[in-house]
């Protein structure tokens, strides 16, 4: 009942998060991914890309992961359709190796330690900032690749869009903002539900999923110096799935559902004393599965994760410190139906950081460093991270260098630690955390209305988890024992062709090693895209298209034994949406995806959505 009650109190209250304490979060001008204050983009030291609601609005997709692929260093693993396990993954990194903040708030699962991007279908997302490299010096574990973070802050006023399409697919959404004195506040809700498509490719019934999310958040200025805000999200989804039930590797057809709710609730004060700038935030996010087949349940887990942290700076004329303590507690609890409790289980984590950033301009010149160090309360081994990054801009040619090198940290997840299935997946409390080290240099260049950006990078990683098996397909984790090393080279670039007209790209090509000198799996050798955005100001016409490269990637065909190594095709995905207002308020939407009807498979044997079509109208 706690829970209840704290998510009601919250919702009335609707004490929002930092991003509505510090309102220059969301200019474009300034980044607040890459530290622990936001900073102007021409001082960033790591490579950061940032979609804004226009860039956003080109594809339309309802799903994050599909956003993402404008994005240099970004690959996806879907098994399925829209709204099914959905991975992204990092310069080749890990999925769980993926941050994700949520309105500021951390959602990855605390169970596995992953974000399902596939659960976050229909969230809403109005921004998207993306920080790629090591960033546990700020954030701790969990972002060996980087963060991404999601703003759902929507425009002052009534907002509302509904649309439907094929495969049964339909979707809505409503939001509200304003502001009465000092307080500002919000709202909104959205729902998306679809069809899907038979994961299996065998003809038979298809694996849908539906999505619902409720989001409540307001901001009190308190007076002139401080500021109180917070924040409440509620969502709930369910997706069909397929699975492997005679063993032979490959999916049968089967009546299975995974069912998630989520509840976050976010609170932060922010002010000044004397010449201290302070930001005190807690937030709380639960995530419960519960898994059935054939309409029984066969498990169901439980994972809650509670932070609080203060953050306090000094800036003293060109130069900012900044501080701070972390404390972070997660729990996690599983029951079985299907296995008579075999696979029951209740354990905690804790952690303490302590982490310090510092930042100075000198002109033209920019440096930023941090370190961290998380106490593991004797779970797993300490860990210190730290990042020095450096820039400088060359005014004669219009061009600025940068260059950054740090290390990051990922803990074992409680499935790794304890196991699943008493005699299959056996736990291993004796492992490490996995620990990377990277570098990237970089160079942007502006040329008139363009904006072009090349960047090199490389990484090591050690302690690689990975799953052993024995003779009698029992399975266990352990670390390897060599490295594993990912490098690759970035492209993005940016030309606004004229007030109506813009274009953007990116283009990643990216070789990644495993321990044994092997390609590493589900990761593309080469990804690129290509958008163009035309809107008319007469009368507020708007068409966009999108191109989306994913080149080969390894995967394993578990069908055959002993499983073999393939490569999946590489495919191109085209997207293309159009806005034609029908009144001063009212608005016409066409989209269509994969309208090549392409066979993107990122995962093999999972079969995936064809070409799509999908009609809808917003209210602005």
């Amino acid at each position: 009942m706690l829970k209840q009650y704290l998510l009601a109190g919250a919702a009335v209250l609707a004490v929002s998060s930092a991003a509505w304490a510090q309102e220059t979060d969301l200019n474009l001008e300034t980044i607040s991914v890459v530290g622990l204050r936001p900073e102007p983009v021409d001082d960033v030291t790591s490579s950061v890309s940032v979609l804004t609601a226009d860039d956003l609005t080109i594809r339309r997709s309802p799903n994050v992961a599909d956003q993402l692929r404008a994005v240099p260093g970004v690959g996806i693993s879907r098994s399925g359709g829209v709204g099914a396990l959905s991975q992204v993954r990092l310069r080749g990194a890990e999925a769980n190796h993926t941050l994700v903040l949520l309105d500021g708030i951390e959602v990855s699962d605390p169970v596995n330690g992953e974000t399902d991007f596939g659960l976050l279908t229909g969230i809403g997302a109005t921004r998207i900032e993306v920080l790629r490299g090591e960033a546990s010096s700020i954030y701790g574990s969990d972002a060996i690749g980087g963060v991404v973070s999601l703003s759902t802050e929507a425009a002052e006023g009534v907002q509302v869009f509904g649309e439907v399409g094929t495969q049964d697919t339909a979707r809505a959404s409503a939001t509200f903002s304003g502001q009465t004195g000092a307080l500002r506040f919000g709202a909104g809700l959205s729902g998306f539900t679809t069809g899907g498509v038979d994961v299996a490719g065998l003809g038979g019934e298809a694996d849908g999923s539906d999505a619902f999310s409720g989001i409540a958040r307001a901001a009190l200025d308190l007076n002139a110096d401080w500021t109180l805000s917070g924040l409440t999200i509620a969502r709930r989804s369910k997706a069909a799935l397929d699975s492997d039930t005679d063993y032979d590797g490959l999916l049968d057809n089967t009546d299975q559902e995974t069912e998630a709710d989520q509840y976050l609730i976010g609170a932060s004060l922010a002010g000044v004393t004397g010449q201290v700038d302070h930001v005190f935030r807690a937030s709380f996010n639960e995530v419960a599965r519960e898994n059935t087949k054939d309409g029984a349940k066969t498990d169901e887990s439980t994972g809650e994760r509670l932070k609080a942290s203060w953050s306090p700076s000094i800036t003293f004329g060109n130069h900012e410190l900044i501080g701070l303590v972390d404390y972070e507690k997660e729990d996690y609890d599983r029951t079985d139906v299907a296995y008579g409790g075999q696979s029951d289980a209740s354990e905690s984590f804790e952690s303490l950081g302590l982490a310090a950033e510092y930042r100075v301009a000198l002109g033209a010149f920019d440096l930023s460093a941090s370190g961290r160090f998380d106490d593991n309360d004797g779970r797993f081994d300490d860990a210190a991270t730290w990042r020095v990054g450096a820039g400088y801009g060359f005014d004669a040619v219009n061009g600025r260098a940068k260059a950054s090198v740090g290390t990051g940290v990922k803990n074992p997840t409680f499935t790794e630690l304890f196991g699943f299935f008493t005699g299959s997946f056996i736990g291993n409390p004796e492992l490490k955390p996995e620990q990377s080290t990277s570098w990237e240099i970089g160079w942007d260049q502006k040329v008139g209305p363009a904006v072009l950006s090349a960047t090199y990078f490389q990484a090591d990683l050690e302690d690689e988890i990975y799953t052993a098996f024995d003779v009698n397909y029992n399975s266990t984790a352990l670390n390897r024992a060599g490295k594993s090393k990912r490098s690759g080279v970035e492209l993005s670039g940016r030309w606004d062709a004229t007030s109506a007209l813009s274009f953007a790209g990116q283009a990643t090509f990216l070789q990644s090693e495993g321990n044994d000198g092997g390609d590493e799996i589900r990761v593309p050798d080469s990804t690129a895209s290509l958008s163009v955005d035309w809107r008319s100001d007469a009368d507020g016409i708007r068409v966009g298209a999108a191109l989306d490269f994913v080149g080969e990637q390894d995967d394993f065909d578990f069908g055959s034994y002993p499983s073999r190594r393939l490569t999946l095709d590489a495919y191109t995905l085209f997207s293309a949406s159009l806005e034609f207002p029908l009144t001063e308020r009212m608005v016409l939407t066409l989209r269509g995806e994969n309208l090549f009807d392409e066979t993107a498979t990122d995962v093999y044997g999972y079969e995936t959505p064809g070409a799509a079509a999908f009609i809808g109208l917003k209210l602005r």
